[in-house]
């Protein structure tokens, strides 16, 4: 492994910059680690304009961050995972899997449309109050939309995904994920819920007032994960850059040399037939996004509203994955984020080319 004083110097620039308390990039070039950089500390603010009263630990490459909705992967992996065990597709009705789906605005989604953004949901969940079992969810979160009419993102979508493979699985999503994605890809640091154990390694994110939860270290920073219980479809994992590469390196192998069965890779890499704006939509990833576009074409990946992105090159040589706390401890620029995430993107295409 080496080292990338040039992407030393961009992750340094942001933290100098206030745009994140900590960030690593991690980046492997024919499925050798050749670039592995963290920067800041995990603890940076106790509030805003409140500076810890303690100093935290530096960030390192085993800091674990809230990756937000690079969560969606895996829930998508998941997912098709036990559709395809079931004999069945992306094109079976979720009507078949949660009986909620049984009614007249739902009955015509599909298990692909709630995985491609497609199902009609709207972006987000407003209720923030904590809904152990997703009781109030459930009988309240409907479509804006009729279902294959559009590409709408939304996290709403996703968490209905999360809870049609508990259904389909018969266990919990951590579960799930842990046995079907996780566990197969040697992903052992990737968990929801890290727990106290875990806290002195994990990047704080927001100071939340609403929920007023103040500032959140060591929990889901997503407000619909949290009430969930933390465990959601569109949020709630924590990992780090070696172990989203090796979700990454999945998606770059040609399917059957993949770790994930070769029907599970097909189906995240091949653009559907409404995508997003500017971009090809997979069942999980995006193809082609702007910020991934040094990469050679096809890349997949996503990005996480945290500060969090992963891509690599569909058949190709370069998986990176870049971490990083923007939300900490209150939002930092959208854009500024997604100028880094371009900049360390093509940082890491540019190795794969000269090594």
């Amino acid at each position: 492994m080496t080292s990338s004083p040039t992407l030393r110097r961009e992750l340094t620039r942001g933290l100098d910059a206030g745009l994140y308390g900590a960030a690593a990039v991690t980046i492997a070039v024919d499925g050798v680690v050749v670039v592995d950089e963290a920067v800041g500390r995990i603890r940076t603010w106790d509030a805003p304009g409140v500076p810890a009263d303690e100093p935290a630990a530096r960030a390192t490459r085993t800091t674990l961050f809230d990756v937000a909705s690079l969560t969606k992967l895996v829930t998508a992996a998941t997912t098709l995972t036990l559709l395809y065990e079931r004999g069945a597709d992306a094109s079976l009705p979720v009507a078949e899997v949660l009986p909620e789906f049984t009614g007249p605005s739902l009955r015509a989604v599909t298990m692909g449309h709630l995985l491609d953004h497609t199902a009609g949901f709207p972006a987000d969940w407003g209720d923030r109050s904590p809904d152990p079992g997703a009781a109030r969810f459930r009988a309240g979160a409907r479509p804006l939309a009729p279902a294959g009419v559009e590409h709408r993102y939304s996290c709403v979508g996703y968490v209905w995904a999360g809870l049609a493979a508990e259904s389909l699985g018969g266990d919990g999503l951590d579960s799930l994920a842990r046995s079907r994605v996780l566990g197969p890809l040697g992903m052992a640091d990737t968990r929801f819920r890290p727990g106290r154990a875990q806290r002195d390694r994990t990047a704080a994110t927001e100071h939340q007032t609403d929920p007023p939860r103040g500032l959140v270290h060591g929990e889901v920073h997503d407000e619909t994960a949290w009430a969930l219980g933390g465990v959601s479809g569109n949020a709630g994992l924590f990992s780090t850059g070696r172990d989203l590469l090796r979700l990454a390196e999945a998606l770059r192998l040609p399917p059957g040399r993949s770790a994930l069965p070769a029907s599970v890779v097909g189906a995240m890499t091949t653009p559907r037939p409404r995508s997003g704006p500017g971009y090809g939509q997979g069942l999980g990833p995006r193809i082609d996004e702007e910020w991934m576009r040094g990469l050679r074409s096809p890349a997949a990946g996503h990005t996480g509203f945290t500060g969090t992105s992963v891509a690599t090159e569909i058949g190709g040589r370069t998986s990176v994955a870049f971490l990083s706390n923007r939300v900490h401890p209150r939002r930092s620029s959208p854009e500024r984020i997604q100028a880094m995430r371009r900049r360390v993107t093509d940082a890491a295409a540019a190795l794969g080319v000269h090594r």
